[in-house]
């Protein structure tokens, strides 16, 4: 029996995703001002893992594969114990930003990337629930 994601299960695993990517983004804004410690860095970037699995789940629920998107966490991991192992401030997150939020526009440009394909498979034969 396979499992099949209801419409809501991918959306609203995007809408967490993206909640939580700002949160990254936040916390580390708060970071460099020395009003978040690393671990609470470490939460959000946690908390990202969490929602990223769901959105694996929900797209290979309708059999679409998210193999491309995979290499993006450990990369964003990458990046943020790089920053985290600097000194807070603002000059630290100017110069890791950019590739942080590079890698989450990456994410997100996958995830588009895979919204036809997953209107298709909603609206296929087997969307009913079988």
């Amino acid at each position: 029996m396979s499992f099949r994601s209801d419409r809501s299960d991918v959306t609203m695993a995007v809408h967490n995703l993206i909640r939580s990517m700002k949160a990254i983004q936040e916390s580390l804004r708060l970071w460099s001002f020395s009003q978040a410690t690393p671990e609470q860095v470490s939460d959000c970037y946690m908390q990202f893992g969490v929602q990223f699995n769901a959105i694996v789940k929900a797209f290979e629920g309708y059999g679409i594969g998210t193999g491309d998107l995979h290499p993006i966490p450990a990369s964003l991991r990458a990046a943020l114990e790089n920053l985290l192992g600097e000194d807070p401030s603002q000059a630290a997150l100017a110069m890791y930003m950019p590739v942080i939020r590079g890698l989450l526009y990456e994410l997100l440009q996958g995830l588009k990337a895979k919204q036809a394909a997953w209107k298709a498979a909603k609206s296929g034969p087997l969307s009913a629930g079988s």
